[in-house]
């Protein structure tokens, strides 16, 4: 689906001025001899990352393999064929004609008289579900995990609990709007940097850079990611989104960023379900690793590696597919401070309702306990 909307002109204008440098446009990809995909070049001779680029084109693949799977790496045939008419009677389902036309709740439809006329059903909804005429592809493998073997995330280190336990506690008196500082860091229009990893992403190259303009939830920015070999930066230095450094090895763009603030976990969360790009450390010793590879016209792959001996008892590397998206998809401004009402909204209701507003706290910290339980449970061996 393309939507079009307006584009922030000042955060382009990086991505413009570094792709203005390219030149011509690269040659399209050549197949070899024995028929087979080789990838695209710029005509200085890298490979060519150049395009928009989402995960919206395959259908959704869980982060950590389901325990059914065991050790198996890769779906059958028949799995994948399952999978694609169980999309395939999704899609029927979300556009028939009874699904478009209701049923609205009383509630729904009063709720929406001012800024919803004309909308009978779940039209408005299925706006945002992908359209049958664009059915997303299967990608073969179990879990987005790939590394370690069992593809599941790795147990967190005990000083990672103590924080986590350290949080929870110095919570426990407070209501869930106390402050600002009481909201996450979506809430506040700061965006921690593991949502970067899923966000859409417009690539430019130039000789010796590459230009990558991020759109994802409390994030509008270009990644600028230098390819000439500079040392990192002094590790005084520490900011949001850190600071990358890339090479090619092969065909394989790796970028590798450091230099995060110690304020990636900023917010209450819940640690175990991972909600919203949040990370269960502060950050301040993590590392990225990543690798983008195009793979066909329309098929990139990603790869990352999370390293933070602070945070998980080993490293763990994640590979996901990105599809190419239509060149004259416009990517979503992400505006969140501009009218962003809702922080105002929730520190009112809070102080509407003091008593209230501890009572969900405390409701949070009943299922945030057991969760951080869990946690030590594992890093502990138990």
């Amino acid at each position: 689906m393309n939507i079009r909307v307006k584009v922030n002109k000042a955060g382009l204008a990086a991505v413009v001025a570094v792709g203005a440098l390219a030149g011509v446009a690269a040659p399209a990809a050549a197949a070899g001899q024995d028929g087979s995909w080789s990838a695209p070049r710029t005509p200085w001779g890298d490979p060519d990352l150049q395009g928009k680029w989402g995960t919206d084109g395959h259908a959704p693949t869980p982060m950590e393999r389901p325990a059914g799977f065991g050790g198996r790496e890769l779906l059958t045939q028949e799995e994948i064929a399952e999978r694609e008419v169980a999309e395939a009677a999704e899609f029927d389902r979300l556009w028939s004609p009874e699904q478009l036309s209701g049923p609205r709740s009383t509630a729904e439809i009063e709720r929406g008289a001012e800024f919803e006329d004309g909308i009978v059903g779940q039209e408005y909804n299925n706006f945002w579900m992908p359209r049958p005429d664009a059915a997303r592809k299967i990608w073969p493998r179990t879990s987005l995990v790939v590394d370690p073997p069992d593809g599941r995330i790795p147990p967190l280190t005990l000083p990672a609990v103590e924080r986590l336990e350290a949080r929870h506690a110095a919570r426990l008196p407070r209501g869930i709007a106390d402050s600002w500082v009481d909201r996450n860091l979506h809430e506040r229009c700061i965006r921690p940097v593991m949502s970067s990893l899923g966000a859409t992403k417009q690539i430019v190259q130039a000789p010796g850079y590459v230009a990558m303009l991020l759109e994802s939830i409390g994030l509008w920015e270009t990644r600028i990611v230098p390819l000439d070999g500079r040392p990192p930066i002094d590790s005084d230095v520490a900011t949001w989104t850190g600071a990358a450094r890339g090479r090619w090895e092969g065909d394989t763009l790796v970028v590798e960023t450091a230099n995060f603030n110690g304020r990636q976990d900023g917010g209450p969360i819940m640690p175990t379900r991972r909600v919203m790009g949040f990370y269960p450390g502060s950050g301040a010793t993590l590392k990225l690793v990543e690798r983008f590879t195009r793979v066909a016209d329309d098929t990139m792959e990603h790869a990352y590696t999370v390293e933070d001996p602070m945070v998980y008892s080993r490293p763990y590397t994640v590979l996901r597919p990105l599809s190419k998206l239509p060149d004259d998809y416009l990517m979503l401004e992400v505006a969140c401070h501009e009218g962003n009402y809702g922080m105002t909204n929730l520190l009112e209701a809070g102080r509407a309702n003091e008593q209230l507003a501890l009572d969900e706290a405390l409701g949070e910290a009943e299922t945030r306990g057991p969760e951080i339980e869990a946690l030590r449970r594992r890093a502990e061996g138990r």
